[in-house]
């Protein structure tokens, strides 16, 4: 059975202060963003009946507080929980729906749909890319199309992460081991519309191969007009740029010194000039400059353990979130390229944190992962 617990203190800084009642810390001291009126719960946490990895928040602004969680046990059977926060005050999350999917899921995004006119779409990638639909009546998860673009062979090659395009939201892609990319084209049964009974079909768009070893990351830039413009990292140690109108070539924006392998790429929300990445191991997140390729225009230095999560603002172009072992760290970057030597926030969990998401309809709230732990923190 699911825990729930809510915190309005406990939120200290890395720099060794006491617990304060409202806001993350900075390092400094002070108190950031104090509550108005009433004491204001910052943390809620949600613990669930296995360890978690993969999460998103839902985009829809009639789900506010709704996320959805993947299972991380090592076997076949896992799973996946749609949760919401459905009490601010006692701080309570109902679990909505819940169902079975095939080992654990490598990444979870709802569809990017703000104005909620779309029907109710999740995907999920792990052996194959997966879209279920959440029924409007009833909150039932049902299976909608199963993606796979290999249907010669009995094997899949995992997918090891996907991205789904904001400004059109029928576009896909996926990376996987197999050192390919492929950009998958959905179609709703009507473009826009909640009929629950729609089917959801995707045909492969386009499959390329993109690095010269696995490919760990893609994701989608708002760039030229935010649609045909994604990037990769993958186990080679680069960074590679891509254009959907010409997949002759692509450019290689950055390329590790170590050649480490990359896991993820993140691109800034709102100047697309900039992304983030962070390699195996790593102590640091890489800020690049796609005008300025191959040198980083920031590193974040500022980690005792290797960083495993990396999300923008959805609001500002100059806030990112990092996490490492234990904490979660917020960096301003707008005095690049003067070095950023100290984050300006930061939040110890209690665990190692596998993962960090930045909610884009509530810009006020970030979710961690750890264990079998989420906690939402208010920034």
């Amino acid at each position: 059975k699911a825990v729930v617990s809510t915190q309005s203190t406990g939120m200290n800084s890395l720099m060794g202060h006491g617990p304060h009642n409202a806001g993350m810390m900075a390092p400094g001291g002070g108190q950031m963003m104090p509550s108005s009126g009433g004491k204001r719960k910052e943390i809620y946490k949600y613990d669930a009946p296995f360890t978690l990895y993969a999460m998103s928040w839902s985009n829809r602004p009639d789900k506010k507080y709704r996320l959805a969680l993947g299972s991380f046990i090592e076997e076949y059977s896992n799973k996946v929980q749609i949760i919401q926060l459905t009490d601010e005050e006692n701080g309570e999350f109902k679990v909505k729906g819940s169902f079975d999917h095939p080992y654990p899921t490598t990444k979870i995004l709802w569809i990017p749909d703000t104005k909620g006119v779309c029907p109710d779409l999740l995907a999920t990638s792990g052996d194959y890319l997966r879209i279920w639909k959440v029924s409007e009546s009833t909150g039932e998860v049902k299976l909608e199309s199963l993606l796979n673009n290999n249907k010669n062979s009995d094997f899949c090659a995992p997918l090891t992460s996907f991205d789904w395009n904001e400004l059109d939201p029928n576009l896909v892609g996926t990376s996987s081991i197999d050192t390919t990319c492929t950009i998958w084209g959905l179609e709703t049964g009507q473009a826009i519309g909640r009929i629950d009974n729609n089917s959801v079909t995707g045909q492969v768009r386009t499959q390329l191969i993109a690095h010269d070893k696995e490919v760990f990351d893609i994701a989608f830039s708002r760039a030229g007009g935010g649609r045909d413009i994604f990037a990769s990292v993958g186990a080679d140690g680069s960074v590679r740029m891509f254009d959907l109108r010409h997949l002759e070539h692509s450019t290689i924006i950055y390329e590790d010194s170590q050649q480490q392998p990359l896991l993820r790429l993140c691109w800034n929300k709102q100047d697309p000039n900039y992304l983030a990445t962070m390699a195996t191991d790593g102590l640091e997140v890489i800020i690049l400059d796609v005008r300025v390729p191959c040198t980083p225009v920031a590193t974040l230095k500022n980690h005792t353990a290797c960083v495993n999560g990396i999300a923008w603002a959805p609001h500002s172009s100059c806030h990112i979130c990092s996490a490492d072992d234990q904490q979660a760290l917020i960096w301003d970057i707008q005095q690049m390229p003067r070095p950023i030597d100290d984050p300006i926030l930061a939040y110890r969990a209690d665990g190692e944190i596998n993962q960090v998401q930045w909610a884009a309809g509530q810009p006020d709230w970030i979710a961690i992962c750890y264990n079998q732990s989420m906690e939402i923190l208010r920034v």
